[in-house]
Protein backbone atom coordinates (compact mmCIF):
# COMPACT_ATOMS: atom_id res chain seq x y z
CA UNK A 1 0.00 0.00 0.00
CA UNK A 2 2.76 2.43 0.92
CA UNK A 3 4.54 1.67 -2.36
CA UNK A 4 1.38 2.56 -4.33
CA UNK A 5 0.95 5.80 -2.40
CA UNK A 6 4.56 6.77 -3.00
CA UNK A 7 4.24 5.95 -6.70
CA UNK A 8 1.10 8.08 -7.00
CA UNK A 9 2.76 10.90 -5.09
CA UNK A 10 5.78 10.75 -7.37
CA UNK A 11 3.58 10.73 -10.46
CA UNK A 12 1.65 13.76 -9.23
CA UNK A 13 4.83 15.64 -8.43
CA UNK A 14 6.33 14.78 -11.81
CA UNK A 15 3.25 16.04 -13.66
CA UNK A 16 3.31 19.23 -11.59
CA UNK A 17 7.00 19.63 -12.38
CA UNK A 18 6.29 19.38 -16.12
CA UNK A 19 3.66 22.11 -15.85
CA UNK A 20 5.89 24.27 -13.65
CA UNK A 21 8.87 23.81 -15.97
CA UNK A 22 6.77 24.90 -18.93
CA UNK A 23 5.77 28.12 -17.23
CA UNK A 24 9.32 28.96 -16.07
CA UNK A 25 11.32 28.22 -19.22
CA UNK A 26 11.38 29.17 -22.85
CA UNK A 27 10.58 25.57 -23.73
CA UNK A 28 6.83 25.33 -24.02
CA UNK A 29 4.94 22.11 -24.43
CA UNK A 30 2.02 23.94 -26.06
CA UNK A 31 4.12 25.07 -29.01
CA UNK A 32 1.22 26.64 -30.91
CA UNK A 33 -0.02 28.43 -27.76
CA UNK A 34 -3.64 27.35 -28.22
CA UNK A 35 -4.12 26.23 -24.61
CA UNK A 36 -4.19 22.51 -25.41
CA UNK A 37 -1.71 19.78 -26.30
CA UNK A 38 -1.86 18.03 -29.64
CA UNK A 39 -0.59 14.49 -30.17
CA UNK A 40 2.48 15.94 -31.85
CA UNK A 41 3.20 18.18 -28.86
CA UNK A 42 2.59 15.23 -26.51
CA UNK A 43 5.56 13.37 -28.00
CA UNK A 44 7.83 15.63 -25.92
CA UNK A 45 6.54 14.04 -22.69
CA UNK A 46 7.59 10.43 -22.08
CA UNK A 47 4.59 8.17 -21.56
CA UNK A 48 1.94 10.70 -22.58
CA UNK A 49 1.37 9.30 -26.07
CA UNK A 50 0.77 5.84 -24.61
CA UNK A 51 -2.02 7.22 -22.38
CA UNK A 52 -3.50 9.49 -25.06
CA UNK A 53 -6.70 7.54 -25.79
CA UNK A 54 -7.62 7.32 -22.12
CA UNK A 55 -6.81 10.99 -21.42
CA UNK A 56 -8.53 12.57 -24.45
CA UNK A 57 -11.97 11.94 -22.96
CA UNK A 58 -13.88 14.18 -25.37
CA UNK A 59 -11.98 12.67 -28.35
CA UNK A 60 -11.21 16.05 -29.92
CA UNK A 61 -7.58 15.18 -30.62
CA UNK A 62 -6.33 17.67 -28.02
CA UNK A 63 -5.63 17.51 -24.30
CA UNK A 64 -7.05 20.46 -22.41
CA UNK A 65 -5.62 21.31 -18.97
CA UNK A 66 -8.20 19.18 -17.13
CA UNK A 67 -7.47 16.15 -19.32
CA UNK A 68 -3.70 16.65 -19.00
CA UNK A 69 -4.03 16.86 -15.21
CA UNK A 70 -5.07 13.18 -15.23
CA UNK A 71 -1.80 12.14 -16.88
CA UNK A 72 0.14 9.73 -14.69
CA UNK A 73 3.86 9.39 -15.03
CA UNK A 74 4.65 5.69 -15.07
CA UNK A 75 7.95 4.70 -13.57
CA UNK A 76 9.58 1.34 -13.44
CA UNK A 77 11.38 0.16 -10.37
CA UNK A 78 14.47 -1.98 -10.63
CA UNK A 79 14.08 -5.60 -9.61
CA UNK A 80 15.65 -6.47 -6.28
Amino acid sequence: MTKKIMTLLFASLAAAAVIAAESKTDVALDTDNNGTLSQEEAKAIPGLSEQWDALDTNKDGQLDPAEFAKFEVVTTTPAN
